[in-house]
């Protein structure tokens, strides 16, 4: 099992099972995740998404990754 807390909408936070995930589609501004029989809708597309799921910041664009440590 790998977790990864996640920002889920409408206001929150999740602690999601990233192997239970199956699949993810946009939907409105953000995105929704299926983990088996149940859903979550996340305020990411899906490229932030992918970011978030690994540890990083949305926005990241590979330049100055930390890959989910921070630089001091």
């Amino acid at each position: 099992m790998r977790f990864v807390q996640i920002e889920i909408l409408p206001v929150g936070k999740a602690l999601v099972d990233i192997d239970k995930l199956t699949h993810a589609v946009p939907d409105g501004d953000g995105s929704r995740l299926f983990l088996g029989a149940q859903h979550l809708d996340v305020p990411y597309t899906l490229d932030q998404l992918e970011n978030v799921l690994a540890g990083r910041t949305p926005t990241d664009d590979g330049e100055n990754s930390s890959a989910g440590f921070g630089i001091r």
